[in-house]
């Protein structure tokens, strides 16, 4: 029962993801505020901030969700 729960978790993981990517590409996004997806600074430390938002929202995601998948269905091989 553990292993269905962790793939259902996963795939809506990495929906969420994938949501967020797409949000992200597709320009001014309902969810995120402007100051995540779009700063208008120069300096070193706004482009530091959009890495960190990017990596939060959209890497995070899709790379727990794939974990998860992996851990179940390891434990139901």
């Amino acid at each position: 029962m553990l292993p269905l729960i962790l793939i259902v978790v996963g795939v809506g993981s990495m929906l969420l993801g994938a949501l967020s990517l797409a949000s992200w590409l597709g320009g001014k996004a309902k969810w995120l505020d402007a100051g995540v997806y779009d700063r208008q600074g120069t300096s070193k430390v706004d482009r530091q901030f959009i890495d960190l938002y990017f990596i939060v929202v959209v890497i995070t995601p899709l790379l727990v969700g794939a974990i998860l998948i992996v851990f179940a269905l390891r434990s139901l091989l």
